[in-house]
C-alpha cells in the first residue's frame, strides 16, 4: 500500500463497522504509517543515535582485514553504502550486482574511496538474484574464485551474508523462470537459496552472520496463502502486498533459521525510510510522504554494525532497527495507557512532531469505526502466522528453491506411497546401514544403526534384525522386529516389534525408493514422520547423499529433520 493511499483507505471504509476485516487492515497499516513517522525517518533515526554506546565502533579504528563479506544489490543505496564502509575497514567483499556496467562503475568508486590494497580485495559477482540459475552459479563463482585466492581447496570463508537486493514491481512481473519477480528476487531466491547454499560455508566460519535487509513494509500483513505469496492465485495483483509478504517471509525465514543454525547469528533487519534509486523507482513523487528521508548512511549504519559487531551482541532471529531488536507485530488492541483516550487523542499524540500539517488535519478529522479503535498500538494476532503455516512457508521455499514448484501442499501433505515399481525380494535381503534417519524415540541418539533382512522359507515374512550403539557408551543393541509383504510389488510391510514377544501390531513399513542395483534405499512411513535412509556401505559419498536428500525431499521430508547417522 503506498502512503498515498493510507487516507483514501480510510476515507472509503469509514463508518462501515460490517468490514471488520477491513478496519484492522486500515488499522494496521495506519499503525505501521505513525510509528514509521515517529522511527523510520531522518528524525528518528537522529533520535535513535543520540542513544548508542560510547565510543560509537563504527567512529573507532576498527580492522576487518582478514573477514570476508557478501553484499547483494551493492552496486546502488544501502548496499552499496555496506560495501564501502566494510571495504574501507579491510575486508574483502564481494558486490553481487545483476548489471556488470553498474557494477563496475561502484566498484571503482568504491576501490577508489577505500585506498590501500581495496583493489585487491573488492570483487565483482554477476547474478539476477531473482533467477534460481544465476543464484547457483553465482555462489560456484563465489567458492572457485575464494578457493583460487586463498589456495586452500578445503577452506572457504564466508564472515557475513548480506540480503540486500530485491525488486519491487508495481505491476504483475514474471522472471524468465515463470516466477513473480518481487517474491523471487526478494525472498525465494535472493535470500532462501543464497542462504541456503551459502549455510554451511557461515556455519564453518567463526563468528559469522547472516543478515536479511527486510522493511517495515511487513508489519502490514502476516504471511498469506503460499498462491498469495508467489501471485499464482486468482487474487488481484497488488505490487505493495507482494513486497509485504515478501518481506514478512524474510522475517519468519530468519527466526527458522536462527534455530535451525545457532551458529550463525542470522537476524532481518530495517532500514528505515531511506532514500536509494529503488525507492524513487517504487515510490516517484509519493515518497514525500515518507520525509524527512534518512541518507544512505542513516539507513545502511545499523546493518554495518550488524555486520562488525561483536557475534555475542546480536540477538538470533530478531528484527533489527538502528542497532537495536524491535517488535515484529502492530496490529492488536488498544495500548493499556490509551484505553480511555479518544481516537483524536491517541492520534495527536503520535502527531505533535512527526506528521506532516496536511496528514495530521485529515486523521483528526475523522474517527476510524471501534473495531479499528480497539487495533490500534500493540501487537496483537492478526499480522502473526501459527507454527503450521510457517512450517508449510518452509517447506515450499525449499520445494520451489530446488525446481519442484507447486501452487499446493499436494506433495508435502500427500501421505507417503510406497513404489509401485516391484523390487526383488531376496536381492533386497541382507546388511544396510543407516546413513541418515528421523530417528524414533528408539533409536535417537544411537550410531552404528544396521538392519539386517533375512526372508522366511514361505517368501513373505521378513525377520528385522535392527542393531546399535548407544551413543557415549559404545553398548551394543539389538531390536528384532518381524515385517509381513503385503502388496505385489513386494514395497509395502507390515512390521511388529519384538519386546519379549512380537507385539500386535502392524505398522506400516514403506520401501519408497531403491537403487537400480540395489545399492540404496529409502524406507519411510505414511505420515512422513519418520525416514531411513540406507546403504550397502556404511558411508556413501556425498553426491549420492545429497541425491538421496533431494529423493527425500520430492517425497515431501522436510530435509532439515533429517540427521546423519555415525557409523565411525
Amino acid at each position: 500500500m503506498e502512503p498515498k493511499d493510507y487516507i483514501n483507505n480510510i476515507r472509503a471504509n469509514k463508518g462501515t463497522p460490517d468490514q471488520v476485516g477491513a478496519d484492522f487492515e486500515i488499522a494496521t497499516s495506519t499503525q505501521f504509517y505513525l510509528y514509521g513517522k515517529r522511527h523510520f525517518t531522518s528524525s528518528g533515526w537522529e533520535m535513535h543515535q543520540a542513544s548508542y554506546a560510547k565510543p560509537d565502533l563504527l567512529e573507532s579504528a576498527l580492522s576487518l582485514a582478514g573477514r570476508v563479506y557478501i553484499v547483494t544489490g551493492s552496486n546502488s543505496g544501502i548496499g552499496k553504502e555496506i560495501a564501502q564502509f566494510l571495504a574501507t575497514k579491510g575486508a574483502t567483499v564481494y558486490m553481487l550486482c545483476r548489471s556488470q556496467q553498474r557494477a563496475e562503475n561502484a566498484r571503482a568508486d568504491i576501490v577508489a574511496k577505500a585506498g590501500g590494497d581495496a583493489e585487491e580485495r573488492v570483487h565483482i559477482l554477476l547474478a539476477d538474484c531473482s533467477l534460481e540459475t544465476e543464484v547457483r552459479r553465482c555462489w560456484d563463482d563465489f567458492c572457485e574464485h575464494s578457493i583460487a585466492k586463498s589456495g586452500d581447496p578445503t577452506r572457504v570463508r564466508l564472515d557475513g551474508l548480506v540480503c540486500n537486493a530485491g525488486a519491487l514491481a508495481n505491476t504483475k512481473t514474471m522472471t524468465a523462470e515463470g516466477i513473480e519477480l518481487t517474491f523471487a528476487s526478494h525472498l525465494l531466491f535472493g535470500t532462501y537459496l543464497l542462504g541456503s547454499l551459502a549455510m554451511p560455508v557461515l556455519e564453518a566460519t567463526e563468528g559469522s552472520r547472516l543478515i536479511v535487509v527486510s522493511s517495515g513494509g511487513m508489519y502490514n500483513t502476516a504471511f498469506p496463502k503460499w498462491e498469495d505469496a508467489t501471485s499464482t492465485g486468482t487474487a488481484k495483483y497488488d505490487g505493495q502486498f507482494a513486497y509485504a509478504y515478501a518481506k514478512r517471509g524474510q522475517v519468519l525465514l530468519c527466526e527458522q533459521w536462527a534455530e535451525l543454525h545457532p551458529k550463525v547469528k542470522v537476524v532481518s533487519c530495517h532500514p528505515g525510510w531511506t532514500s536509494t534509486p529503488a525507492v524513487d523507482e517504487a515510490y516517484g513523487s509519493s515518497k514525500s510522504y515518507l520525509e524527512p528521508m534518512r541518507n544512505t548512511w542513516q539507513g545502511a549504519e545499523g546493518i554495518i554494525w550488524l555486520c562488525v559487531t561483536d557475534a555475542s551482541a546480536i540477538e538470533p532471529g530478531a528484527f533489527y532497527l538502528d542497532r537495536e531488536p524491535q517488535v515484529k507485530h502492530m496490529g492488536g488492541r488498544c495500548w493499556d495507557v490509551l484505553g480511555g483516550v479518544a481516537w483524536t487523542d491517541s492520534i495527536s499524540i503520535f502527531t505533535r512532531d512527526s506528521l506532516q500539517p496536511d496528514f495530521a488535519e485529515s486523521m483528526l478529522k475523522m474517527r476510524l469505526p471501534v473495531y479499528a479503535k480497539r487495533a490500534f498500538f500493540t501487537e496483537g494476532t492478526i499480522t502473526k502466522n501459527s507454527p503450521g503455516e510457517v512450517a508449510d512457508m518452509m517447506r515450499l521455499l525449499e520445494d520451489w528453491a530446488n525446481g519442484r514448484r507447486d501452487t499446493e501442499l499436494r506433495v508435502a501433505s500427500a501421505p507417503l506411497a510406497a513404489m509401485t515399481t516391484p523390487i526383488d525380494l531376496e536381492r533386497f535381503m541382507g546388511t544396510w546401514y543407516v546413513i541418515a534417519n528421523i530417528p524414533t524415540f528408539f533409536d535417537r541418539g544411537t550410531t552404528h544403526n544396521v538392519e539386517n533382512y533375512t526372508l522366511d522359507d514361505g517368501g513373505r515374512v521378513v525377520h528385522v534384525d535392527f542393531t546399535y550403539r548407544k551413543a557415549g557408551s559404545g553398548k551394543p543393541g539389538l531390536l528384532q522386529q518381524r515385517a509381513e509383504v503385503v502388496n505385489d510389488a513386494c514395497t509395502q510391510w507390515a512390521i511388529s516389534p519384538k519386546l519379549g514377544v512380537f507385539l500386535p501390531l502392524r505398522i506400516a513399513y514403506l520401501v519408497a525408493d531403491c537403487a537400480e542395483d540395489y545399492s540404496t534405499t529409502i524406507i519411510g512411513v505414511p505420515d512422513k514422520s519418520y525416514i531411513w535412509i540406507m546403504a550397502r556401505t556404511p558411508t556413501v559419498d556425498q553426491a549420492t547423499y545429497d541425491a538421496l536428500l533431494a529423493k527425500a525431499r520430492s517425497f515431501g521430508y522436510d530435509t532439515s529433520s533429517i540427521l546423519r547417522v555415525s557409523q565411525e
